[in-house]
């Protein structure tokens, strides 16, 4: 296995219900008018705030007129959560104490590996998992909470930006690494890209230089948005196929493809191709290399 086939297959194991018994999850999908009122009932637990930018990926976001239930859902709760206002440790105290505070016992309270998963807090890694009851009543059921630690609230809030309906987060993150191979670079989804020839140096953390570093010159954060902003830009460049290649044998193994090429890019890669010839054809013409 690729070292990028490596990174692919972790982005697609990340997440998953912690929360179970033999019969089954504990916890549910929680419709996306419930995530605000469920987020301030946490809010009001922890004494913590989490305004909506710190709701990653899908979280809250998810509206579609077919109302169908899966389109307007989310799976779980991420929020981002800043360790330079709170601890994992101070955190996972205010929910031990709201548990207490219900009845629950001390010892049915923490997950414990794999042999105790029927809990209320799981602590792993950088994440402390919540089952939330929704909207704050168990009546409704249970929604897993993820509290994703960071250092740079910034750094994470674009690092774990949802998708589009084409292309979810998942395929975001997925060429995000490809597009840092292929730079010679590696993106990590918590400390930005770093540069393996230098020990995993640091070498970007703010969007708009993860831009220039991942996609070349010219480059924004908003050009980073999703994969088909990212496609968009490189359009047209001499490294399109290299920096892409990767990620194109991906989506080719799940019969799937890049975004499409519309009538609007067709013409600008005509207009920058022509563009070419003319500054070419004026700089012989000037005899500019023949001084």
């Amino acid at each position: 296995m690729t070292i990028l086939n490596e990174e692919i297959a972790t982005i697609l194991n990340e997440g998953g219900n912690v929360f179970k018994t033999t019969e089954g999850p504990l916890t549910q999908r929680i419709a996306t008018a419930d995530v605000h009122p469920t987020i301030l009932w946490i809010e009001k637990i922890t004494g913590l705030t989490f305004d909506e930018e710190d709701w990653l990926g899908t979280t809250g976001k998810k509206n579609d007129p077919d109302g169908a239930f899966e389109k307007n859902s989310s799976g779980d709760l991420d929020l981002n959560t800043d360790s330079n206002k709170v601890s994992k440790e101070q955190l996972i105290a205010k929910l031990t104490a709201w548990c207490q505070s219900v009845g629950v016992d001390d010892l049915a309270i923490m997950n414990k590996g794999r042999s105790k998963t029927d809990g209320w807090i799981h602590n792993a890694g950088d994440q402390v998992h919540f089952r939330t009851p929704i909207s704050g009543d168990n009546k409704k059921g249970y929604v897993q909470t993820d509290f994703m630690f960071t250092d740079n609230p910034d750094f994470q809030r674009g690092a774990k930006r949802g998708g589009t309906e084409q292309f979810g987060g998942k395929d975001r993150a997925i060429l995000l690494s490809s597009l840092a191979r292929g730079r010679g670079l590696k993106f990590s989804p918590k400390f930005g890209v770093v540069d393996p020839a230098d020990g995993d140096k640091v070498i970007a953390t703010k969007w708009n230089d993860i831009a220039v570093s991942l996609l070349g010159k010219g480059a924004k954060e908003a050009d980073m948005l999703t994969v088909e902003t990212m496609v968009a830009f490189l359009k047209g460049k001499p490294d399109y196929d290299t920096l892409l290649g990767p990620f194109k044998d991906m989506l080719a193994k799940q019969d799937r493809s890049l975004p499409e090429t519309t009538l609007e890019d067709k013409q600008l890669s005509r207009i920058r191709a022509l563009s070419g010839h003319i500054l070419n054809s004026s700089v012989m013409s000037s005899g500019a290399f023949n001084k």
